[in-house]
């Protein structure tokens, strides 16, 4: 049933109360982003001057293998790229994969705008109060991601070809909250773009619930088109206690079983009820690399 006009106002007096007071308090300072000074990372940026990305570019130790390195991409590259340099040095120092960051022309950790606007689609009216609660604010720019999504695709994946000799069919895409909402639309959408998706706490609250709905629809299109993803695809799909304590966001499991109902998808999923939103991705990228492996669960 849908809110009531009380509900509505009651969460949104909520929601004023709660920016009154969070303006009381002093903004904690951006914090800066940890730089690679390896001679082995690099990065670039690309895109409009005013609306482009940077893209980090870790190379392994070794020469590339004759049909070319295997790679590792994630979202908000500003945080994600050095915990995933650390983990590739400590945990497979020798093996031919390259990681890379998706993230923006900044010197800290996050460009919170930015992410909103390219890891979402439209934002749509809340439903409930609580779904007011979880949304976004007003002013912020949302509904990015198709034009992310195929930037993605056609010009910042070749862009790193043209400098690093990549197996195309061998990158894994790994993301974090939004970013893990972002790559569950991508399996929806483009589910032969990598061979392996790793979506980590993925804000499946966003638009009152799209990404179940997305995933029936991509499971319904895929039985009409034949019944099977071809070839096979490997997802991996997690959650924090923030997930699993949390009423709204109840719906992962049925997603995941949605998604295990397709042929041609692997699906793993894992629940951690021990760990934080802000903590999992540290055990998250060890999980994402495991699988790029194929070591996962060994």
């Amino acid at each position: 049933m849908p809110p009531s006009r009380r509900d509505i106002l009651a969460a949104l007096t909520a929601t004023a109360m709660g920016g009154i007071a969070s303006k009381a308090r002093a903004q904690p300072e951006p914090r800066r982003a940890r730089v690679i000074t390896d001679e082995r990372a690099s990065s670039f940026d690309i895109g409009p001057q005013d609306a482009g990305w940077r893209v980090f570019v870790g190379l392994p130790r070794m020469p590339a293998p004759a049909d070319g390195y295997s790679a590792i991409i994630a979202t908000d590259g500003n945080a994600s790229f050095p915990g995933l340099w650390d983990r590739r040095e400590k945990l497979a120092p020798d093996a031919p994969v390259v990681v890379i960051g998706i993230g923006y022309p900044t010197e800290y950790t996050v460009d919170t705008e930015r992410r909103w606007f390219d890891l979402t689609s439209p934002g749509q009216p809340p439903t409930s109060p609580a779904e007011l609660m979880m949304q976004t604010r007003p002013e912020r720019r949302t509904g990015g991601r198709a034009n992310f999504l195929q930037a993605l695709a056609d010009g910042i994946l070749p862009a790193v070809v043209s400098r690093v000799a990549l197996n195309m069919q061998d990158l894994t895409l790994y993301g974090h909250s939004l970013g893990g909402l972002f790559t569950l639309h991508a399996l929806y959408t483009r589910p032969t773009l990598f061979a392996r998706y790793v979506a980590s706490d993925p804000s499946i609250w966003w638009n009152n619930g799209e990404a179940l709905r997305e995933a029936a629809a991509f499971a319904g299109g895929i039985r009409a088109a034949g019944g099977d993803v071809v070839p096979p695809r490997e997802v991996l799909v997690a959650r924090s206690a923030a997930l699993s304590n949390d009423s709204r966001l109840q719906s992962l499991p049925a997603l995941v079983e949605i998604l295990r109902d397709i042929d041609g998808l692997d699906v793993t999923y894992q629940s951690y009820p021990d760990e934080t939103h802000g903590s999992l991705p540290g055990i998250m990228m060890d999980q994402a690399l495991d699988l790029h492996l194929g070591r996962l669960g060994q």
